[in-house]
C-alpha cells in the first residue's frame, strides 16, 4: 500500500463520522480537527503523534508566532487583505515529500498567508484566505494559492527617501531560497514585467491567481528597513556586488529591476584559481599586464581617477582572447565578459553594471565603427546620455567609473577607416592601443607545454572552472586599507614617466601606473601569488609597447599630418590638377592644385575648403599649428600661413603644404 493510502486510511480512523475521506479533503481540514504528525517507523507503517500545541513555529522577518495564531497585523475585512503568516522555515520540498508535521492556525479572515511547508490547505506557498458572501447572506471560506513561498523580509530606500523597494526572498522550482531587492516602482501598470523577473528566476505562479501577487506584495508594511544601492561599487566605505556587500555595514543591498545575475559569480576556490591561471602569467608580461588591470576598477575612487582604457590588438590566434578570458576570470565566469557588438544604450548599462570594476570587450571589430566612435568618449567620460521620462521631464543620468579592456584583431585607426572615420585624439588617450607581442603570440613561457596553443587552450579551460574568488579576497582586503593610495599612485607614476614626455604620455602613463599599483596590492594582499615586483615590471613593459606603436609627437598633431596624407593618397589626381595646367579643368570637388612632378618633391595648394575636408573634425587654427611644427607649411612674406599664387589667369590664396617624413 503507497504512504498515501496509509495516510487516508489513518485519517479515516480517527474522524469515522466522515465518510469518502481522500487527499483533496485531507489538504482541506474543517477547524478544530485534532493535527497529526505522520511518519514511518522502519516496518514502513506509519506512526501518528497527536499533538493539541504545536510548536515550531519559526518567526520570520520581524513576524512574530503566538498559540498558533496567524499573525495578521491590522486586517480590514472591509477592503481587503493587510495581515500575513510566515511559517515553517525549515520546511522539507514541498512537492517531492510527504509532511512530517502539519500546524493547525487560527485566521482572521481575510488575510494573505504564506507558508513554508505543506499546510492544512495544500502545497507551500502564498494563500489568500478570504471569505464571499452569496446572495442569501451565507458566506464561503476561500483558501486561493497564489505562488510558492515569498516572503517580504525588508524594505529599503536610498539615502535621500527615494526608490523605495522591497526585500523579496523566495523559493525557486529547484526548492532553492534566492534573494531579491525590488524597486516598488515595478508595481505600477500591470506588473508584467515583475512576473516575468520571478518567473525567469524560477518562482512558480498560479496562472489563474496572477493578478493577486501585486496585492500580497503592496499590502506589506516590514518593520525592518534597509538602504538601497543602485549601481554596483563604492557605497562610502564599503563595496557592493549585486549578490553580496564587503564591507562592515549589513544594511545596504544592490537595488535594481532584475534579478541578480551571475556576472559576478564563483566557481573553485582561491588557491585553485591561483594554481591554474595566476601561475602561468608569470614570464608573460601582456598575459600579467591584462590580469593586473581587472584589479584595477575598484582603486579608480581611492586614486581620484574616473577612468582607464586599453585595446589589445593583433591577428588571430595570437592568444588576445586568453588574456581577455584571465582578466575576467577575476570577477566571474564567461558571462562576465561582454561584447563589442551592442548599442550604445547597452553598453551604458553594462557600464552600470560593472561600475568601479572591470568591463571587458570582446572583438572590437563585431561592432559598428560609427556607434564605436561615440561609445568611447561615453564611456571615457563615465557619463550616459540626457533621457526624458515619458512626461517629458529629465530622467536621472547614469555616472560609473570604469576600467576598459578591449580586444580585436584591427587598431581603431584601421577599424574607422572602413567607413571613411579618422581616430580623434581623445580616442586614442581614451583607449590605449597595445599590440599583441611575445615569442609565442602572445606569451613568452609556456610553462613546459609544448606548443602555444596547449598553452593557451588549458588557461582558457581553466577560467571556465575556477573564477570569482579573487576579485572578492582583494575587496575583503581594500576595504580594510587605509593607507593614502593617491600618494602610492604618484610614486609608482615616477617609474613611468620623464620630463621629455608630452602631456599626452604622462596622461597615458598615469593609466599604466594605476594597474601597476592594482597588481603589486593584489599580490601585497596574497590574491595572485606573484613575486613583488611582477605587476609593476609587466606594465612598464606594455607601457613601452605603447609608445613605441603610437610614435613621438601629440596624438592630436600626428592624427592631422595622417588625415591629410590619407587624403592626398586617396583623392590625388582625382581632386587636384597641376598648377601648370592653364587650361581650364573643371573639378566637381576641387580640394586644390599641386606643382611639381610626381616623383620629386611635390607641394599641394590647398584651398580652404579642400584643407577642411581632408582634416574633418580639427578647427582650421589647429591645423595650421601642427602642419607649421611639422614644417609641411610654406608661409608667405608677410608669416601669414596662407601665400598667393596666380592659377589658370588669377590671383588665389592657397595653403602650400609639402609632405615631409
Amino acid at each position: 500500500m503507497s504512504l498515501e493510502s496509509k495516510r487516508d486510511d489513518f485519517f479515516n480512523s480517527i474522524n469515522s463520522t466522515k465518510k469518502n475521506t481522500n487527499k483533496k479533503s485531507y489538504l482541506a481540514f474543517k477547524k478544530g480537527i485534532v493535527l497529526a504528525n505522520l511518519t514511518n517507523d522502519n516496518s514502513g507503517n506509519l506512526k501518528s503523534n497527536i499533538e493539541s500545541n504545536i510548536s515550531g513555529v519559526t518567526e520570520v522577518t520581524e513576524v512574530t508566532a503566538s498559540n498558533d495564531k496567524a499573525c495578521r497585523g491590522n486586517p480590514d475585512k472591509k477592503t481587503g487583505v493587510t495581515g500575513v503568516t510566515f511559517l515553517h522555515s525549515n520546511g522539507v520540498n514541498h512537492i517531492e515529500s510527504p509532511p512530517h508535521k502539519i500546524v493547525k492556525v487560527e485566521i482572521d479572515r481575510p488575510c494573505y498567508a504564506a507558508y513554508d511547508d505543506f499546510n492544512e490547505f495544500g502545497n507551500a506557498g502564498v494563500y489568500y484566505h478570504g471569505i464571499k458572501t452569496d446572495r442569501n447572506g451565507d458566506t464561503t471560506e476561500t483558501n486561493d494559492l497564489i505562488c510558492d513561498p515569498l516572503h517580504i523580509d525588508a524594505g529599503s530606500c536610498d539615502s535621500g527617501d527615494h526608490n523605495h523597494g522591497l526585500l523579496l526572498r523566495f523559493k525557486s522550482r529547484r526548492d532553492r531560497w534566492k534573494k531579491w531587492l525590488m524597486p516598488l516602482e515595478m508595481l505600477s501598470g500591470s506588473c508584467e514585467e515583475l512576473r516575468g523577473e520571478l518567473l525567469k528566476q524560477g518562482l512558480n505562479i498560479n496562472h489563474h491567481k496572477r493578478n493577486m501577487l501585486p496585492s500580497y506584495l503592496q499590502s506589506q508594511r516590514p518593520q525592518k528597513q534597509l538602504e538601497c544601492a543602485l549601481k554596483v561599487g563604492w557605497h562610502g566605505d564599503i563595496f557592493v556586488l549585486p549578490d553580496q556587500v564587503i564591507g562592515n555595514r549589513d544594511d545596504i543591498f544592490f537595488q535594481t529591476d532584475h534579478a541578480i545575475t551571475a556576472e559576478y559569480g564563483r566557481r573553485g576556490t582561491l588557491e585553485e584559481w591561483q594554481q591554474h591561471i595566476s601561475r602561468y602569467c608569470l614570464g608573460n608580461p601582456l598575459l600579467l599586464f591584462q590580469t593586473s588591470i581587472s584589479f584595477a576598477g575598484a582603486l579608480l575612487k581611492k586614486c581620484h581617477i574616473d577612468y582607464a582604457g586599453f585595446h589589445i590588438f593583433g591577428d588571430s590566434s595570437k592568444g588576445k582572447s586568453t588574456g581577455h578570458k584571465a582578466a575576467g576570470s577575476v570577477w566571474g565566469g564567461e558571462g562576465f565578459r561582454k561584447s563589442w557588438k551592442a548599442t550604445g544604450n547597452g553598453l551604458e548599462a553594462a557600464a552600470v553594471l560593472f561600475n568601479d570594476g572591470l568591463l571587458a570587450l570582446d572583438e572590437l571589430g563585431d561592432s559598428d565603427p560609427r556607434e564605436v566612435n561615440q561609445i568611447i568618449y561615453a564611456l571615457g567620460n563615465g557619463t550616459g546620455k540626457q533621457r526624458a521620462n515619458m512626461k517629458g521631464s529629465a530622467r536621472p543620468v547614469s555616472k560609473w567609473r570604469i576600467v576598459l579592456l578591449s580586444n580585436g584583431e584591427k587598431t581603431l585607426e584601421s577599424f574607422f577607416q572602413e567607413k571613411g572615420l579618422s581616430v580623434k585624439a581623445g580616442q586614442s588617450v581614451r583607449l590605449l592601443q597595445i599590440p599583441v607581442f611575445g615569442q609565442y603570440g602572445a606569451f613568452d613561457n609556456l610553462h613546459g607545454m609544448k606548443d602555444g596553443r596547449l598553452f593557451s587552450d588549458t588557461l582558457q579551460k581553466s577560467t571556465t572552472e575556477f573564477y570569482g574568488h579573487a576579485g572578492i579576497t582583494y575587496l575583503e582586503n581594500l576595504v580594510e586599507d587605509t593607507q593614502d593610495f593617491g600618494g602610492q599612485l604618484e610614486l609608482t607614476l615616477q617609474k613611468f614617466t620623464s620630463d621629455s614626455m608630452e602631456p599626452q604620455e604622462h596622461r597615458a602613463a598615469r593609466a599604466f601606473a594605476l594597474v601597476a599599483l592594482a597588481g603589486e596590492l593584489a599580490t601585497e594582499y596574497e590574491v595572485t601569488g606573484w613575486p613583488e615586483g611582477a605587476a609593476l615590471q609587466a606594465a612598464l613593459v606594455c607601457f613601452q609597447k605603447w609608445r613605441n606603436h603610437r610614435g613621438t609627437g601629440a596624438t592630436e598633431d600626428n592624427v592631422i599630418l595622417e588625415s591629410i596624407k590619407d587624403f592626398i593618397d586617396r583623392f590625388g589626381d582625382s581632386r587636384f590638377t597641376p598648377k601648370a595646367d592653364n587650361r581650364t579643368t573643371m573639378k566637381a570637388d576641387r580640394a586644390g592644385w599641386y606643382s611639381g612632378k610626381y616623383n620629386d618633391e611635390r607641394s599641394y595648394l590647398f584651398t580652404s575648403a579642400g584643407l577642411k575636408d581632408a582634416t574633418t573634425g580639427y578647427d582650421l587654427k589647429r591645423v595650421i599649428e601642427a602642419i607649421t611644427k611639422a614644417n609641411w607649411l610654406t608661409h608667405g612674406s608677410d608669416g601669414k600661413a596662407q601665400t598667393q599664387h596666380k592659377v589658370q589667369g588669377r590671383n588665389t590664396k592657397l595653403y602650400a603644404i609639402t609632405l615631409k617624413d
